[in-house]
C-alpha cells in the first residue's frame, strides 16, 4: 500500500481505476524532425486544402487523424504527427522505415489532391519526412502535470503504453474461455470475437453489444502526479449505416484495428474518402498487407444486418440508439476483475493508485438516516420556507384533463400537507388555507385545451390561460401551476416523421412558456400509462403472479412521479426548508453565501454540407443560497441570470429566463488572442454577477463558488489541473479569466473556487474501498458511499482534494443477485440476461482551489460534499452541490432546453428541395 500520514495507517480507503505513471512508462521515444521547411510546407498544405474546399470547409484543416490512423497501423505502434510551436515532427513509439513514411504521407497527401499544387506539396512533405533522420527523443515532457489536452503526446503515450499492456492479457471474465481485447488505432480496447449476442426477435434477428475498456487521462487537482484512468463500456453495433460515425476494421492478422471515420450525409455514410484511398493503395503492398485492412470503397448494408455473420466490418451505432433485448454498462463484478488483473499481470501500475482516505467524522449518509433528511418539506415547515423565499401567499392550481390525474393529485397533496383523509377539493372553487393563511389549492379542467397536442402557438395557448385564470389572479398573490402533460413516453410511431411531428405539437412546452411569461410557475404530470394486460399477445391468460407484480410496479412508479411533481414544485418557488442545514451535523454553519455557475454552450444547429460561422449562443446562470439562521432553520434561495442581469428571488429570475428565448447571443463580446466568443462572455457576465452580489443579495457575506469543471475548464484557466495552486499567467485575456470573482478587489474575492469533476474518464472508475481487518489483511468491501480525501503525493498529509463515491439508486434498491454484481457480463450466467443494465460505482471530484489565504480548504471541501449529499427536494444523492445544481436546473426546466442541446436532425437533399426546411 501506498505510504499515509501518520496515525490513519489503517483507516478506510478508496478502490479506484487510477493509475500514476511517470516518463519510464513511455519507453523510448522517436522523432523524425524534416525540419523549418516541413513546417512551412504543412502550412500551404493547409491552405491549399482550404482553397479547395472553399467557404464549405472554411477553418479546417486536413484530415490528420485519418493520417494518424494510417501511421499507426502501418507501424502498429504509437504514432503522432506534431506541428506545434513551429515545428512539424513525425513522433513514433517504434522506428519506422523511411520508405513506410514516405509511402504513407504520399498516399494520403494524393488522397487528398488528386492533381495541381496540392499534390506537389504533399509529394514534397513526403520526401522530407521520408529523410528525416532518426533520432531517440532528448528531452521528454514529463507527463506529470494532468493536462486534459489531448494533443499532449506524452500524455496521450501514457494511454497508449497501458493499453498495450492490457491487450497482453488473456482476461478471465467467467467466460469459458479467456478474452482477448484488441488495440484499435484510437487508442481504445475491443473485444473483438467476443460479442455479446441479444435473444432473437420476432423476425429471428440477433443484435450484439462490443464489450470495450478506454484509457482516459486523470484529473489530478492539487497532485503533481500524471495518471490515466480506466473504464469499461458496452458499445451496440449498428444494424444500418445511418449516422454511424466509426467503424472498426480488423483482420485477424493484424495487430491493430483500424478505428476508421466516416463521412457524408447521415443517410448515406461513406468511409473517409483520403482513408479508404491511402489504405487500399497501402494494402496492396506485399510488405504492408498484413498490418493495414483494406478499406471497403462502399458500406455494404448487408455487411451488418442483425442475420449477417460478423466479419472485418463493425460498425459503432449512434448513442441515440435503442435496442429491446440489450442493456448497457457491465456491472460491478467487471470493475473488480480489471483491478484484479492489473495487480497481477501490470507490474508497472501495481499499487500506482493515489491513495483517498476517507474522512473521519463526516456523515453523509446516502439514505433518510442520522442528519440526512428526505421525503417532501413538511407543512408546519413551510410557512418558514416561503418567508425565507420572500413568498406571501402561493396559490395552487391543478391544470387537469383526466380523472384519473386528478384523483392522484387529490390524494397526493392531502399526504403531504396533513389534510383530512376523506379531502376532497372542488372544481373552480378555491379551497383556501390548505396550509393555514399561506397556500391555497384550485383545481381547474383545462376545457380549452390549452395543455393538449395540437399545432396551437405558445401566444394563444397563453390567452386561453389567461381567460382561464383571471377570475383567480390578484395582487401579492402567487400562483404555481401542477398541469396535466398528454405525453407518452413509451408511445410508438411508425415513423422518424410521425415522431418528429408529435414532438414538435406536443402541448408542454409551449404551454409552460406561457405560463412563465404570465408570471406562473408551473410543473408537469404525466398521464397514467396503459393497465397492465391480463391476456397475452397470443391470447394466453397472463399469470396472477405477474399481474400482482406489474400492477404493484405501476402503481409505485406513479405514487413517486406524482410525489416529485410536487416536490418539484416547491423547489421552483425557491423553497428550502432546514434539511440543507441539519445536514452539516457537527460542522460549523457558517454565514456564507453558497453560488453555483453553470454555463453550457449551446449545439449550432446547420444542414449538412454548410457551416454556421456564427458563435454558437451559451446559457448562464448563477444560484446563491445561505442559511436564514442556524441548523433549524431554512435556506434562503437568489437567482441571477443575463436575462435580468441582477439578482432576484430563485421563483423571479427563473420565471424570466423561462419566458423568453433560451440562449444568449455571444458575437458581441470581443475576444483577445485564441479566446473564444463563448469564454469571453460566460467571464464578464459572470464577474458582473459577483460584483452585483455584494449589494444586491441580502445580508452580504462571504462567497464560495461551484463551478463544473469539465464543462467550464475553457473559460477559466485557473481550473485546469497544470495551472492549480499557480499565480496568474501574464497572457490571460483579463484577469477575470483566471477563476470566478478573480477580477474583484482581493477584499471582495470568494473565499474559494470548489471545482467538480463527474466524467468518469477523468476520475476513474470506483471499485469499492479497502478496510483493514483484525487479522492485518486488507478486504475490499462490495460498495462503499464514504467520502475520501487525497493523500499528498509524499503521503505525510491531505490536499483539499475530495471524492464521494456513490452507488447507483437503482443498484442499491435491487434485489440480491443484480446483473453484473457477482458475475460480468461476459460470464455464461449472463447469457439470458443481457436484455438488463449493470449498474456500477459513480464519483464525484471535488477541488477546492482557494482566493482568500486564511480560508480553511478543509472544511470548505465538507461542505462541498454535505450539499452534494443533500439535496432540496431530490432524496438520492447529486452529482453535483446543491447550489450548482439548482443553477443548472433553471435552465434544464426551460420549455426549450432541449432543442438547444441536441442537433438538428439530419437534412436530407429531397427536404431541401421542397423546402420543408429553411
Amino acid at each position: 500500500m501506498n505510504p499515509c500520514p501518520p496515525g490513519d495507517e489503517t483507516r478506510k480507503r478508496a478502490g479506484l481505476l487510477q493509475y500514476r505513471t511517470d516518463a519510464n512508462v513511455l519507453g523510448t521515444v522517436y522523432a523524425y524532425r524534416p525540419g523549418p521547411t516541413a513546417f512551412g510546407l504543412w502550412c500551404d498544405l493547409c491552405s491549399a486544402y482550404k482553397e479547395r474546399f472553399g467557404d464549405k470547409k472554411k477553418g479546417v484543416q486536413p484530415p490528420y487523424r485519418s493520417l494518424e490512423a494510417i501511421l499507426r497501423a502501418v507501424l502498429g505502434d504509437w504514432a503522432r504527427w506534431d506541428v506545434n510551436d513551429g515545428q512539424a515532427q513525425l513522433i513514433t513509439g517504434a522506428e519506422m522505415t523511411a520508405e513506410d513514411r514516405y509511402d504513407v504521407f504520399l498516399y494520403w497527401g494524393e488522397a487528398i489532391f488528386s492533381d495541381g499544387h496540392g499534390r506537389q506539396l504533399a509529394q514534397q512533405l513526403s520526401e522530407l519526412v521520408a529523410r528525416a533522420p532518426l533520432l531517440p527523443y532528448p528531452d521528454l515532457p514529463r507527463p506529470v502535470a494532468g493536462r486534459r489536452t489531448l494533443s499532449w503526446w506524452p500524455g496521450e503515450l501514457a494511454r497508449w503504453r497501458l493499453a498495450e499492456d492490457l491487450a497482453r492479457i488473456d482476461w478471465k471474465l467467467g467466460s469459458n474461455d479467456p478474452v482477448r481485447f484488441t488495440l484499435c488505432t484510437d487508442g481504445t480496447l475491443a473485444a473483438i470475437g467476443h460479442e455479446l449476442p441479444s435473444a432473437p426477435d420476432a423476425q429471428g434477428r440477433i443484435r450484439r453489444l462490443l464489450p470495450r475498456i478506454k484509457i482516459g487521462t486523470a484529473a489530478t487537482g492539487h497532485s503533481s502526479r500524471h495518471a490515466v484512468t480506466i473504464n469499461a463500456v458496452t458499445t451496440l453495433l449498428a444494424n444500418r449505416w445511418y449516422g454511424v460515425a466509426t467503424v472498426l476494421l480488423s483482420n485477424p492478422e493484424q495487430p491493430l484495428a483500424v478505428a476508421a471515420q466516416t463521412d457524408g450525409p447521415a443517410w448515406q455514410r461513406r468511409l473517409n474518402v483520403p482513408a479508404v484511398a491511402a489504405s487500399r493503395r497501402l494494402a496492396g503492398l506485399s510488405r504492408l498487407n498484413r498490418r493495414v485492412p483494406p478499406f471497403p470503397e462502399t458500406l455494404d448494408e448487408q455487411a451488418i444486418t442483425p442475420d449477417a455473420e460478423l466479419s472485418t466490418v463493425r460498425a459503432v451505432a449512434p448513442k441515440s440508439v435503442v435496442t429491446p433485448g440489450l442493456g448497457r454498462g457491465h456491472g460491478m463484478e467487471m470493475f473488480r476483475r480489471i483491478e484484479e488483473h492489473i495487480d497481477e499481470y501490470c507490474e508497472r501500475y501495481r499499487s500506482r493508485s493515489p491513495l483517498y482516505v476517507e474522512v473521519p467524522d463526516l456523515s453523509v449518509p446516502p439514505g433518510k438516516t442520522g442528519i440526512r433528511i428526505s421525503g417532501p418539506i413538511l407543512p408546519q415547515h413551510l410557512p418558514a420556507a416561503m418567508d425565507a423565499a420572500q413568498l406571501d401567499t402561493v396559490l395552487v392550481v391543478v391544470l387537469w384533463h383526466t380523472d384519473e390525474v386528478r384523483a392522484r393529485l387529490q390524494r397526493e397533496i392531502a399526504r403531504q400537507w396533513n389534510l383530512r383523509d376523506d379531502f376532497v377539493a372542488p372544481d373552480n372553487t378555491v379551497v383556501p388555507d390548505v396550509i393555514p393563511g399561506r397556500v391555497h389549492l384550485l383545481f381547474l379542467e383545462d376545457k380549452a385545451g390549452a395543455l393538449t397536442h395540437g399545432p396551437a402557438s405558445s401566444a394563444h395557448r397563453q390567452q386561453q390561460l389567461e381567460t382561464l385564470l383571471a377570475p383567480h389572479r390578484a395582487p401579492g398573490l402567487t400562483i404555481a401551476a401542477l398541469c396535466e402533460t398528454q405525453w407518452d413516453p413509451d408511445r410508438k410511431f411508425a415513423s422518424p416523421e410521425e415522431k418528429e411531428q408529435a414532438e414538435a405539437e406536443d402541448g408542454k412546452w409551449p404551454s409552460k412558456a406561457a405560463l412563465a411569461r404570465m408570471g406562473i410557475t408551473s410543473q408537469y404530470i404525466k398521464q397514467a400509462p396503459a393497465p397492465v394486460p391480463t391476456h397475452k399477445k397470443n391470447g394466453e391468460p397472463c399469470s396472477p403472479k405477474y399481474i400482482e407484480k406489474a400492477t404493484a410496479a405501476r402503481e409505485s412508479g406513479l405514487a413517486n412521479s406524482t410525489e416529485n411533481s410536487l416536490r418539484d414544485m416547491l423547489r421552483g418557488l425557491g423553497l428550502a426548508d432546514h434539511r440543507l442545514g441539519a445536514a452539516f451535523g457537527p460542522l460549523p454553519l457558517h454565514p456564507w453565501w453558497h453560488i453555483g455557475i453553470h454555463v453550457r454552450r449551446h449545439n449550432q444547429p446547420r444542414q449538412y454540407g454548410q457551416r454556421n460561422t456564427k458563435p454558437a449562443p451559451i446559457t448562464t446562470t448563477l444560484t446563491a443560497i445561505r442559511p436564514a439562521g442556524g441548523p433549524s432553520e431554512p435556506w434562503t434561495m437568489w437567482a441571477y441570470s443575463p436575462v435580468t442581469s441582477q439578482w432576484a428571488p430563485y421563483l423571479h429570475t427563473r420565471l424570466a429566463v423561462h419566458a423568453t428565448e433560451l440562449g444568449l447571443d455571444v458575437s458581441d463580446f470581443e475576444t483577445v488572442g485564441d479566446e473564444s466568443h463563448q469564454a469571453s462572455a460566460a467571464a464578464q457576465i459572470t464577474e458582473a454577477a459577483l460584483l452585483a452580489a455584494r449589494t444586491q443579495l441580502p445580508q452580504p457575506g462571504p462567497m464560495v463558488i461551484y463551478v463544473n469543471g469539465d464543462t467550464t475548464e475553457y473559460i477559466w484557466a485557473g481550473l485546469r489541473d497544470e495551472n492549480i495552486g499557480q499565480q496568474p499567467t501574464s497572457d490571460l485575456p483579463r484577469p477575470a479569466s483566471w477563476l470566478p470573482g478573480h477580477g474583484l478587489p482581493r477584499a471582495q474575492r470568494p473565499l474559494a473556487v470548489v471545482r467538480t469533476i463527474t466524467e468518469l474518464e477523468r476520475i476513474g472508475r470506483p471499485t469499492g474501498a479497502y478496510v483493514y481487518g483484525k487479522d492485518g489483511q486488507w478486504r475490499r468491501t462490495g460498495t462503499t458511499n464514504s467520502p475520501f480525501q487525497l493523500v499528498s503525493d509524499d503521503g505525510v498529509t491531505y490536499l483539499p482534494d475530495f471524492l464521494l463515491i456513490n452507488v447507483p439508486r437503482t443498484y442499491a434498491a435491487g434485489p440480491g443477485g443484480r446483473f453484473g454484481g457477482e458475475y460480468t457480463r461476459l460470464a455464461p450466467q449472463a447469457t439470458a440476461r443481457q436484455g438488463k443494465n449493470g449498474y456500477a460505482h459513480t464519483a464525484v471530484r471535488l477541488t477546492v482551489i482557494l482566493a482568500a489565504e486564511a480560508a480553511d480548504a478543509d472544511l470548505i471541501g465538507k461542505v462541498g460534499v454535505v450539499l452534494t449529499n443533500q439535496g432540496v427536494s431530490w432524496d438520492g444523492r447529486q452529482t453535483e452541490p446543491t447550489p450548482l445544481r439548482l443553477a443548472r436546473q433553471i435552465d434544464k426546466d426551460h420549455p426549450y432546453w432541449r432543442r438547444s442541446c441536441e442537433e438538428a436532425a439530419p437534412q436530407t437533399p429531397e427536404n431541401n428541395e421542397s423546402g420543408d426546411h429553411p
